[in-house]
């Protein structure tokens, strides 16, 4: 018999919340295991940060339950394994790294590996240093780090590289997938796509507060094949209209589910291809498709 607490990390069915005239979320589902990353991807005003804020506890749905390791989302058990890293962050002024570290994982009743922390963050030069005056690529890699000062079995990231530099983002994703891979849940945010797919093996595709596609991206990419071919051509060199090429400044591309036959058709046209590359569709292009193929069976 599967109880509550045998359902994962995240368990939530029929999640919804209206703002006035605007159905934010409707009727969302959401199942999150230990050690799985899920990415929740839509537009501005989709209903990803409301979805994430009544997973946190933050909002009480209209309709629905949440559930967090079989506790209610917002309880005090749920939020005692759970961490989080908003996509606005403020402490006080007069603090230091090291102090808020140290205070919320007494929150948490744990002794925080603050060493490790400092590494892991960047946070060497910062750590002892009054927070007034950080950038905002400073201050959040401190909200990141307390996100998992609490040695949390749950992690929701929103947006959680704004501001961050490239080297930051990378190391990030670093984090995260370690934390993943060592039996953590996560549930993650953001515009970056190509920053989903590096963390995320499942996705939910959130739009007008509506699931409309989700799944595991492996088996996204098994359901459908392609993959893209750029290449550049001299100038004032057009490619032929047969192969539906598209371009970015001197660069071409082409999406295509028979990469073989495309190249193939290319050299009997002889066309003047230099600087040939072929490589699978990125998360964004393999969703279009798959909508589109949706759309159109």
């Amino acid at each position: 018999m599967t109880t509550h607490r045998d359902r994962g990390a995240v368990h939530a069915r029929g999640l919804s919340k209206r703002f006035g005239a605007v159905q934010a979320a409707a009727n969302i589902n959401l199942d999150v295991a230990a050690g799985e990353a899920v990415g929740l991807l839509g537009p501005n005003g989709a209903g990803k940060s409301t979805l994430l804020s009544m997973l946190m506890g933050l909002r009480s749905p209209d309709a629905g339950e949440a559930l967090i390791f079989g506790h209610p989302a917002g309880s005090p058990r749920a939020r005692g394994m759970t961490g989080a890293t908003p996509q606005s962050t403020g402490f006080p002024d007069q603090l230091s790294p090291r102090e808020i570290l140290t205070y919320t994982a007494a929150r948490y009743g744990t002794r925080p590996k603050i060493d490790d922390l400092v590494g892991r963050f960047g946070l060497e030069k910062l750590i002892d240093r009054r927070v007034a005056g950080f950038s905002g690529g400073e201050m959040r890699r401190v909200a990141l780090a307390l996100a998992f000062v609490g040695s949390p079995k749950l992690v929701f990231l929103d947006e959680p590289t704004t501001g961050l530099d490239i080297a930051s983002q990378e190391a990030l994703h670093d984090i995260a997938r370690d934390y993943v891979t060592q039996g953590g849940a996560l549930v993650l945010t953001s515009h970056n796509w190509d920053e989903i797919e590096a963390i995320c093996g499942t996705i939910a595709l959130i739009d007008r507060g509506e699931t409309v596609l989700s799944g595991r991206v492996d088996a996204m990419r098994a359901r459908t094949t392609g993959n893209r071919l750029s290449f550049a051509l001299p100038a004032g060199t057009v490619p032929p209209e047969w192969l539906h090429a598209r371009h970015d400044g001197h660069l071409w591309s082409v999406e295509t589910a028979d990469s073989d036959t495309v190249l193939r058709r290319m050299v009997e046209d002889a066309l003047p291809f230099q600087g040939l590359t072929l490589e699978p569709l990125k998360l964004k292009e393999l969703i279009d498709r798959i909508r589109r193929e949706d759309v159109s069976e």
